[in-house]
């Protein structure tokens, strides 16, 4: 009797540890990397841009109490998602937020990130309290069920957000592949030819840290310079798709393809990095933060339309 009562003991115990495994095996590809995803301090911001005050803002204007409530709601929301999940994408949030306190417009190009500013807005006070505090007014999240193509507008978010964080392993899961749209012929001029001064009076925001700005655009400006007088610097070259050091290159490269071979951008990325499908997907989704009266769409979760929500006011002074 002993020995049978033993055997359903194991027996149990071997289907409980299968069947752990197999629950394992089973999960989505995005919850295993946030589970293995390092997030750097301090958002990961480039230290040349001296972010590091506005990171402290914004961190501080986050109370850990309004955080463990809004992790809570949306697990509850979203029960196939896990804490770690949460996580990656508040802070990819956080992320799109520093951009909207420094821009004028900033589209949003993920649904995994918008959800969680989704349930943020349901704490209309605690969300009313950390907009003032950060931006010094509201920053607006208006839906918008027009979709829009915008790959130029894609493109721009991309080389912003290569320049002011480092990437994680969780960045193109949650913002879908970077760098497959080049940045317009028009802007590319702005960026050559206006002063630092002009730039940051059409694209920041009035009170922004200008020494942030001067450092973001005079680096933009000299890489453009430099690539007008270069053969192309990346021919032959061949990047990892898996490997995130390789963003900075990526984001040169986009530059300089757009600069040199607009029309035949899609191949000459593809070439550099071939695993990645740079076929000018325009596929994204969100939300835009902007202190205009006008309103961008979106759609999809990875390229360069939007759809969703807009944010309609933006988010003023600093």
């Amino acid at each position: 009797m002993a020995g049978i009562i033993k055997f359903f003991i194991l027996f149990f115990v071997i289907a409980i540890a299968v069947a752990i495994l197999i629950k394992k095996a089973s999960k989505p590809r995005y919850l295993k990397i946030a589970e293995m995803t390092n997030l750097p301090p301090e958002l990961g911001v480039n230290k040349n841009l001296h972010l590091e005050k506005r990171v402290q803002k914004l961190e501080a204007s986050l109370p850990s109490e309004f955080k463990e409530r809004l992790k809570r709601r949306y697990l509850s929301e979203h029960p196939k998602a896990t804490e770690a999940y949460f996580e990656a994408c508040f802070y990819e949030l956080k992320r799109f937020f520093i951009m909207c306190s420094l821009l004028n417009n900033v589209l949003m190009f993920s649904k995994k990130v918008d959800a969680i500013w989704h349930e943020m807005l349901m704490y209309t006070k605690e969300y009313e309290k950390f907009s003032s505090d950060l931006c010094g007014e509201h920053i607006h999240h208006a839906p918008n069920d027009t979709v829009t193509p915008d790959p130029h507008g894609r493109a721009w978010f991309d080389l912003l957000y290569a320049k002011l964080f480092a990437f994680t392993e969780f960045t193109p899961v949650a913002w879908g592949t970077f760098f497959q749209n080049p940045l317009h012929p028009g802007l590319l001029e702005e960026l050559r030819t206006l002063s630092v001064e002009d730039l940051s009076r059409r694209y920041f925001r009035e009170n922004v840290d200008q020494d942030t700005v001067h450092a973001l655009l005079t680096e933009i400006k000299n890489e453009i310079e430099r690539f007008k007088k270069e053969n192309d610097p990346y021919k032959g070259l061949k990047l990892s798709p898996t490997a995130i050091d390789s963003a900075p290159i990526l984001a040169g490269a986009m530059l300089y393809y757009s600069y040199h071979h607009f029309d035949e951008y899609e191949g000459h990325m593809g070439k550099l990095n071939p695993a990645n499908n740079y076929s000018g997907n325009s596929t994204a989704c969100g939300s835009s933060c902007r202190n205009d009266n006008h309103d961008s769409s979106c759609s999809g979760d990875g390229g360069g339309s939007s759809c969703g929500s807009s944010c309609g006011g933006g988010c003023g002074s600093s």
